[in-house]
């Protein structure tokens, strides 16, 4: 007999039940088994619930070392350097462009094909890497904000170095920046530049003879291809500078343009006065003793030409002249052809009216010389009055020479020429100048036909 644990009922031995309250008094082999994989379970699950925080914690750890070792190898300032180097040696402009580039300065993919050429020829790939290194390795070790260069051959300074705050709390950030200068072009003539800078066209428009700032541009051998517009019409080409020829602020920049200047030279023109020789090209004129070399012009355009001069103060012109697209060349030379037998003609007919009262003029000169000292000696107008036109220039101011008490000596002159236009004679000489220099002057006089009662009209140096 056994007791039920329960109610303490007697109970057979063997009883599954007890029979006063139903308390199960045994258990077969099942579910003996069910309650030990139960107890299994329990304990199982109170080993999981231990290992796996212990686990998720260890690749936690896992995934920050293999997080920290990627944002090393992309943030690191050797990291950092290391894109800016790949950049430079595999020739990828886009990149390097965009780690150049500041908030004050864009830097395109023209500027940084330009900055890699210079970087490999005046640095030196090697040298570079090298240099920069240095100055990373350098700043790294530093707790101040600092910056450093790195330079050419020449001592030009090509990448400056700087730390600026950090990365992550981890890593220090570095900036590379390129130095600026300014590309300074002076033309000979008004000139319109329009190239490509900074991903934009831009358009400068520059005054003759005025130093005129293309922009700012980092180190470099540039030709920027442009296009030029100037009075004489369009050109394609290229403005080119280089920083080895760079001066402290500054780069000069050089036109490489596909265009023709001319040569002008005269022939059959021995007796006409090359000072008063005007060339006239497409209806422009120049100064032919100014400008030797004339343009430029297009190649693409044709050009007329011709020349007028004077001879004894008439007028001859030449020739006309067409120099066909195919025949303009860098130096185009062209030979402008006077009729010489028509010139000389007039010349000597010239000549011989001039001898004819050659003495006349010349003995006006000794009397007008005498007055013009006496008159000044004696602050004395009216002694030279007479020989000056009134109400001209030269009266007013010979007047208010004497009358001024000017310190004062008239050398006579002497004639080299005498060219009669009607009533009025253009007489050439030598003299001294107010100056105190001996040189040539002129003098413009008018009288009647036969160079009686001359007076001065003009006097100029």
């Amino acid at each position: 007999m056994q007791k039920c644990p329960k109610c303490g009922g007697n109970t057979r031995d063997g009883q599954r039940k007890c029979g006063h309250c139903g308390r199960l008094l045994r258990q077969d082999d099942s579910e003996k088994m069910t309650r030990t994989s139960k107890e299994t379970k329990k304990i199982a699950n109170i080993k999981a619930r231990k290992i796996i925080p212990l686990g998720i914690a260890f690749f936690i750890i896992i995934l920050l070392i293999i997080i920290f070792i990627l944002l090393k190898n992309f943030n690191s300032p050797e990291a950092q350097s290391e894109i800016l180097i790949n950049a430079i040696d595999n020739n990828d402009t886009q990149k390097l462009s965009t780690i150049l580039s500041t908030q004050n300065n864009s830097v395109d993919e023209n500027e940084a094909e330009a900055y890699i050429g210079y970087i490999k020829e005046e640095v030196g790939m090697d040298n570079f890497v090298k240099d920069v290194n240095q100055k990373i390795e350098k700043l790294n070790k530093s707790d101040t904000k600092e910056a450093d260069f790195v330079t050419a051959k020449n001592g030009e300074d090509v990448l400056r170095v700087s730390k600026n705050g950090r990365r992550y709390l981890i890593f220090d950030n570095m900036n590379f920046t390129a130095p600026t200068k300014e590309a300074i072009i002076k033309p000979k003539y008004k000139t319109t530049y329009k190239f490509k800078s900074g991903d934009k066209q831009k358009t400068v428009v520059a005054e003759k003879n005025k130093a005129t700032s293309l922009g700012k541009f980092i180190p470099g051998d540039y030709a920027l291809e442009t296009k030029k517009e100037m009075e004489n019409g369009q050109f394609d080409g290229h403005l080119k500078f280089n920083f080895n020829n760079s001066n402290n602020e500054t780069v000069d920049v050089q036109e490489d343009f596909d265009e023709a200047y001319i040569q002008v030279e005269l022939n059959g023109a021995s007796e006409i006065d090359k000072d008063s020789v005007k060339v006239t090209i497409n209806d422009k004129s120049y100064d032919y003793a100014k400008a030797k070399e004339i343009g430029p012009y297009p190649k693409t355009k044709d050009l007329t030409i011709s020349a007028e001069g004077e001879a004894k103060k008439k007028t001859f012109k030449s020739a006309e002249t067409t120099v066909k697209t195919d025949n303009l060349k860098d130096k185009t030379n062209v030979t402008l052809n006077f009729d010489s037998d028509k010139i000389e003609e007039y010349v000597e007919k010239k000549e011989k009216e001039e001898n004819s009262f050659r003495n006349k003029v010349a003995n006006f000169f000794g009397n007008y010389t005498a007055a013009m000292n006496r008159a000044h000696s004696q602050s004395n107008f009216s002694l030279v009055s007479n020989y000056l036109k009134e109400d001209t220039d030269n009266y007013k101011a010979t007047r208010s020479g004497v009358k001024g008490n000017d310190l004062f000596y008239l050398q006579q002159p002497q004639i080299t020429e005498i060219v009669k236009q009607g009533n009025t004679y253009y007489v050439t000489a030598n003299a001294l100048k107010e100056n105190g220099q001996y040189g040539s002057v002129d003098y413009q006089l008018e009288g009647n036909d036969d160079a009686g009662n001359l007076k001065v009209v003009k006097y100029s140096e």
